[in-house]
């Protein structure tokens, strides 16, 4: 498998460095250049042409947001990945609106750091948007009081990916996280992530409101809870069965589908 070129353009030393052994430990990742200054970031990125950059907002010299700018405008392909402590609104915003893909804070425990930062290089790498769900909060509060700027958001945040899509409608037909992870092969820790950034691209704070305003939009339909409605029948029809024979199996039968409302 060829590897992930990654160009990083951090300021501070620490996290720079830091950085750049958490994504070569894995083995898929191949940190081609290190940056300190967005001027110098930049000229790295014209000559290495990564297939990701990893971005600090606050550098020295040039505003982060206006290098991914510039990097985005000379080179479409590349995926952008902010790595920052700042979680303004409006910094959050500058970044997504100028094209960064994902958004990773620094400020995250100890023992989450390499995970999540390594989940968001790869969410770029696979052409999908990740948003750290640290800072979840910010952005559906953003959505939620800015009255003239829904559209604008919901055009920002709406580019669901198939993968995202499809923890929803899994989502809508009942599953839970851990059901959900062993059918798409991929962690619940990965599943938690596709949902926290399906709920904020929808302005929702938890999955019952995220399939309902899903079906509103049009990316989810009515259909893609027929699972839930029969399955959920069928194992009514099945509780009120062993009760009527035995009560003693009664408990037992509902511990089976509970529906998506769980």
């Amino acid at each position: 498998m060829k590897p992930i070129n990654v160009v990083i353009i951090e300021n501070e030393n620490i996290s720079r460095f830091g950085a750049a052994t958490i994504l070569s430990e894995t083995g898929k990742i191949q940190v081609c250049g290190l940056a300190k200054t967005g001027k110098e970031g930049i000229e790295t990125v014209d000559q290495q042409k990564p297939d990701i950059v990893v971005i600090n907002i606050d550098l020295p010299d040039i505003n982060g947001t206006d290098v991914i700018s510039l990097i985005k405008c000379k080179h479409t392909s590349i995926k952008i990945v902010v790595m920052t402590a700042n979680s303004s609104r409006d910094t959050i915003n500058a970044a997504i609106s100028n094209g960064a893909d994902c958004y990773y804070c620094k400020n995250n425990a100890r023992e989450e750091v390499g995970e999540r930062f390594i989940e968001a290089v790869m969410a770029a790498y696979n052409n999908e948007s990740w948003i750290d769900p640290t800072i979840n909060r910010i952005l559906i509060d953003n959505l939620r009081s800015n009255d003239t700027a829904d559209k604008n958001s919901l055009d920002l945040l709406s580019d669901f990916s198939n993968k995202e899509i499809t923890v929803l409608k899994l989502a809508a037909g009942g599953m839970k996280n851990n059901e959900i992870a062993n059918v798409m092969y991929v962690s619940e820790g990965t599943v938690r992530s596709y949902l926290h950034n399906s709920f904020i691209k929808l302005g929702v704070k938890d999955r019952l409101n995220a399939i309902r305003e899903a079906i509103r939009l049009g990316i989810l339909s009515f259909a893609d809870m027929k699972i839930e409605e029969e399955v959920t029948q069928e194992s009514h029809t099945r509780v009120k069965t062993n009760q009527n024979s035995q009560k003693d199996t009664a408990k037992t039968s509902n511990k089976g589908y509970k529906g998506w409302v769980a």
